[in-house]
């Protein structure tokens, strides 16, 4: 993950394929999100909803899986918390809270 700017980014087209690692255990866990079609091509950003800690990115990707393909964003590592996720760079959207040692799976409209 890295520093996000003030404005979303958009992607170049990703490999068909690609690994992610989650790194999850005490104190940590990682947040999948299953984004709509106008995230396609996107960055989505989150932050802290205490308000400690800058806002992170991670890419839109479509993966593809023995079932079917669909959209992912996926935080592979995150302290334990609240965090909002951001519908663009001025806009709140859903709260979600990352569990300790697990994942949390949710879908954006």
């Amino acid at each position: 993950m890295a520093t996000a700017t003030t404005e979303h980014g958009t992607l170049e087209p990703a490999a068909a394929c690609a690994s992610v690692a989650l790194d999850i255990g005490a104190g940590s866990g990682a947040l999948i999100l299953y984004p709509g079609e106008r995230f396609r091509g996107r960055e989505i950003e989150i932050s802290r909803l205490d308000g400690h800690g800058h806002r992170v990115h991670t890419g839109v990707h479509e993966r593809t899986t023995h079932a079917r393909s669909r959209l992912t964003a996926i935080f592979g590592s995150l302290p334990v918390g609240d965090y909002v996720v951001w519908e663009d760079a001025g806009t709140a959207g859903p709260v979600v809270a990352v569990p300790d040692g697990a994942v949390a799976e949710v879908t954006l409209r």
